[in-house]
C-alpha cells in the first residue's frame, strides 16, 4: 500500500518541476534527449557497417581528437564559473570566463578540422566506405551541436559586454529572473555537447 501511494507522489513532484520550468527550458530538454537519440543512433549504425575487417580501423588513431578532448573537458571548467559569477553579479568575470569558453570552443573547433585531414591523410575519406564516412558524419553532428552553443554563447557575451557599458542595464541584468535561466541552460547545454562528445571519442578510440 506505502508503495502504491509513493509513485503517484513521485509523479506529481515530477510534474510539479516540469510546470516550474521556463517554457525554454522544456523545449531545450526535449531537444537534448532528441540529439541523443540521433547520436545513439548514428554509433549503433556506424558499429553495424563495419565490416568484419575493417582494415581502415587498425589505423594510428587522430592525435587532434585526443588534444580536442583536454581543450573540450577546459571549456567544462571554464563554463562552470559563469553561474557562480552571475550569482556573485560580478559582471567581468561573466565576460572573462564566457570569452575563455568561447575561446577554447574554437579551438576545439580547430582541432576537429586537423582530426579530419588526419583521417583523410590515412585514406578514410567520406566518400570512401560506409564505415568511414559514419566517422564524418558522427563526429560532424558533434560539431553542429558544438556550433550551435557557440552562437549561444556569443549573444550572452555580447550582451555582457553592452550591459557592462550602462548602469540602468546592469541593474536589471542581475535581478532577471530570466538570465539566470539563460545561464543555467548554457551551462547544461555545454555539458550535454561534453559528455557527447566524450562517449563518441572513447568509442572511436576503442575502434581504432
Amino acid at each position: 500500500m506505502k508503495r502504491q501511494k509513493e509513485r503517484p507522489d513521485l509523479r506529481k513532484e515530477a510534474f510539479n518541476k516540469m510546470e516550474q520550468m521556463h517554457p525554454h527550458e522544456v523545449l531545450v530538454y526535449v531537444g537534448m534527449i532528441g540529439s541523443a537519440v540521433i547520436f545513439l543512433f548514428t554509433i549503433v549504425a556506424f558499429t553495424l557497417s563495419q565490416p568484419l575487417q575493417a582494415e581502415f580501423l587498425k589505423m594510428e588513431f587522430p592525435k587532434s581528437f585526443i588534444i580536442s578532448t583536454f581543450v573540450l573537458l577546459l571549456s567544462t571548467y571554464s563554463v562552470t564559473r559563469v553561474m557562480p559569477a552571475y550569482l556573485a553579479d560580478d559582471l567581468e568575470s561573466i565576460k572573462k570566463w564566457l570569452g575563455i569558453t568561447f575561446l577554447l570552443g574554437l579551438v576545439f573547433a580547430c582541432f576537429q578540422i586537423t582530426g579530419w585531414k588526419e583521417l583523410q591523410a590515412s585514406n578514410i575519406l567520406f566518400t570512401g566506405e560506409r564505415s568511414g564516412a559514419y566517422l564524418y558524419v558522427i563526429s560532424g553532428l558533434h560539431v553542429i551541436h558544438m556550433a550551435g552553443m557557440m552562437i549561444f554563447l556569443l549573444y550572452l557575451l555580447l550582451e555582457a559586454h553592452s550591459t557592462s557599458k550602462d548602469v540602468v542595464k546592469h541593474l536589471l541584468y542581475s535581478t532577471n529572473p530570466y538570465q539566470k535561466v539563460k545561464f543555467k541552460l548554457l551551462s547544461n547545454c555545454w555539458h550535454f555537447v561534453d559528455v557527447a562528445w566524450v562517449v563518441i571519442f572513447f568509442y572511436f578510440l576503442f575502434s581504432f
